[in-house]
């Protein structure tokens, strides 16, 4: 049977899909964050073990930039919703795509204002989502959530170096890594496991299998097949849909900055989609 290939972006775009149900499930959990954080980490890892194979991953120092910042990101986020506004906290993980422009930007030494209008326009938008939040914010809590941009550029871009033929894989190590780590840090959390309910257990499964495992497989399969930047870009869909799922199972609609934030974001998504576009057959139309 022919095996039908799937785009990078299309991947890239399921596994935004698959993040974006982080909002309304842990919106309706009431366990401890941390708990959270970890116990879908450990879940995720249990069910995509059987996909490691470690020869086909590449243990070198991107591996070690790879699993801490897979590990910095999830647990800065959860940081950083106890210590600032919920917008701030998620949104500032979006601003890697103006991380990884700069970081390209040093590397090349040259400014392509192509890639950096769609990227302008889109820090706009996350702007929008983050001012949104009417919880008073702290700078501690920011300073966390600054960091959250760093940690996903730095995954984004390690994740193309060490995934090799195992990019499932590397999901699974990277998770195991996280639950591991997030528990050796805050120990208490464990013996909170005792007071879940069945339906606790039922929505964490779907978190552990589904938005954290699925999420990241998808992603890191995608990854190898489009650059660091788009990859970013395509990512942002998990802002637009987050507060859709909200919006429809707990009827909790969004406010008018985040209209506002969403319409930017697609418009700076779409200007990078059509000058990606235009740029791929720019050289056809030379040769032609």
């Amino acid at each position: 049977m022919k095996r039908i290939p799937v785009s990078g972006g299309l991947l890239v775009f399921l596994g935004a899909a698959f993040w974006s149900l982080n909002s309304p499930l842990v919106k309706y959990l009431s366990l401890d964050s941390v708990l959270i954080c970890g116990l879908r980490s450990l879940i995720a890892a249990i069910v995509l073990a059987v996909t490691i194979r470690p020869k086909q991953l590449k243990w070198n120092w991107w591996m070690v930039i790879y699993m801490c910042s897979y590990a910095g990101l999830c647990l800065s986020i959860i940081l950083a919703l106890g210590a600032t506004s919920a917008p701030v906290a998620i949104g500032m993980q979006y601003t890697a795509a103006i991380w990884l422009f700069l970081a390209n930007l040093l590397r090349t030494r040259k400014f392509h204002t192509r890639a950096f209008v769609p990227v302008a326009i889109i820090f706009i938008g996350v702007v929008c989502f983050m001012c949104s939040g009417g919880d008073a914010a702290s700078q501690a809590g920011n300073f966390i959530a600054l960091s959250e941009g760093i940690f996903f550029a730095l995954m984004t871009v390690s994740a193309k170096k060490v995934a090799g033929t195992n990019p499932i894989g590397l999901t699974a190590v990277a998770n195991l890594f996280t639950g591991i780590v997030v528990f050796l840090l805050f120990p208490g959390t464990l013996g909170k496991i005792s007071v879940m309910t069945s339906m606790d257990w039922i929505i964490m499964l779907v978190l552990g299998i589904i938005q954290i495992g699925a999420g990241y497989a998808c992603y890191n399969v995608g990854i190898q097949k489009i650059s660091a930047q788009k990859a970013s870009v395509i990512a942002l869909w998990e802002m637009i849909l987050g507060p859709v799922w909200v919006a429809l199972f707990l009827k909790e609609y969004p406010t008018p900055m985040v209209l506002t934030g969403f319409i930017i974001i697609l418009l700076g998504m779409l200007l990078d989609s059509l000058m990606n576009s235009e740029t791929s057959k720019s050289p056809q139309k030379q040769l032609s």
